[in-house]
């Protein structure tokens, strides 16, 4: 008789699956960006922190990487900036943003793609990391600038697609490439927010590729949501567990 399989679940962490994994080079934690153990880089070096579809104060429990609302305290207190991208004012901007972008619905990629196109035109990134630890820049460069599809996206092109002002998006690109920043995409270690949406591969792919333009793992830049703490060890057991003790 046969059966039609349905997959109950395709738009939570499947937009970093389909769309991260390919810009990592490797399928661990699903294509996640491991988001462990940073808040001491950010205290110490981040200048910026960019929220891109992020959250966490809304997103409690587990899912926000349990609660962190102190630790973005700590950091407004230690002068952090706090930018937000996303189409509705949420729960965390209401208390932290210092500038809120609000793109239409599902028109985040253009920005994002503007914002490396006044990276490339005015050489705000990191061109040796680039060069040493990324394969593939060039293409992805000539599509930026126009020379594979005729359409440079530029702040103006991503205008007409987001309602963001070309002068902000410029002005935040200028801003991004030249402080130290963290990049907050989504939830819990990137679970949640853009890449759930109908082109959400192609989001997750962009937020990698920010990131990495900028030098990820440097000192204060990252992908990091203000949440996470230390790595969890997932071979620990609790006295009894391997016997039976606990679980039975």
């Amino acid at each position: 008789v046969g059966y039609t399989y349905a997959d109950h679940n395709p738009d939570s962490w499947e937009g970093w699956h389909w769309g991260g994994m390919h810009n990592w080079g490797f399928s661990s934690r699903l294509g996640i960006p491991d988001q462990y153990d940073l808040l001491e880089d950010a205290l110490k070096n981040t200048e910026l922190i960019v929220f891109w579809s992020a959250d966490p104060e809304a997103t409690s429990g587990i899912y926000a990487a349990f609660e962190s609302t102190c630790r973005r305290f700590w950091l407004k207190e230690l002068g952090v900036k706090m930018v937000f991208i996303d189409p509705y004012y949420n729960h965390t901007a209401g208390l932290f943003a210092d500038k809120w972008f609000a793109p239409r619905p599902d028109t985040g990629n253009a920005m994002a793609c503007a914002i490396a196109f006044v990276w490339i035109t005015e050489d705000l990134y990191d061109k040796d990391y680039i060069e040493t630890r990324t394969v593939g820049f060039d293409k992805w460069k000539d599509y930026i600038l126009g020379k594979e599809d005729g359409v440079p996206k530029t702040p103006e092109w991503a205008e007409q697609e987001s309602t963001i002002p070309a002068r902000e998006i410029r002005a935040l690109a200028r801003e991004w490439g030249s402080k130290k920043t963290m990049l907050a995409a989504g939830g819990l270690g990137g679970w949640g927010g853009a890449c759930r949406a109908a082109t959400g591969n192609e989001w997750a792919r962009l937020m990698i590729s920010l990131a990495a333009m900028q030098g990820l793992g440097k000192p204060g830049s990252n992908i990091w949501g203000t949440t996470r703490g230390a790595p969890g060890n997932a071979e620990f057991l609790f006295p009894g567990y391997a016997e039976g003790g606990i679980s039975g």
